[in-house]
């Protein structure tokens, strides 16, 4: 039967990482390149999601100039 010490001496305490602002910078460049994913970056650096969204809006060449990057499919544009 497991005892209560064996659970405290597991605690996940969360650590706070700061990243500096060039490499937030460097990751911005790298997705809207096309280099890696924004799961990419997430998961090698252990970041979640929404940070790196953040870091998006915040370093983001496309976004403060309001440009919009929209994928359509070959036919949607021949229906045009």
């Amino acid at each position: 039967m497991a005892k209560v010490e064996d659970f405290s001496n597991k605690s996940s305490q969360r650590v706070n990482r700061y990243f500096s602002e060039s490499f937030k910078r460097k990751k911005v460049r790298e997705i809207e390149k096309n280099v890696s994913t924004v799961l990419e970056v997430s998961r090698e650096y252990e970041v979640s999601t929404t940070a790196v969204y953040k870091w998006l809006d915040k370093y983001s060449h496309n976004r403060k100039r309001g440009v919009k990057q929209v994928v359509e499919l070959m036919s949607d544009t021949r229906k045009i």
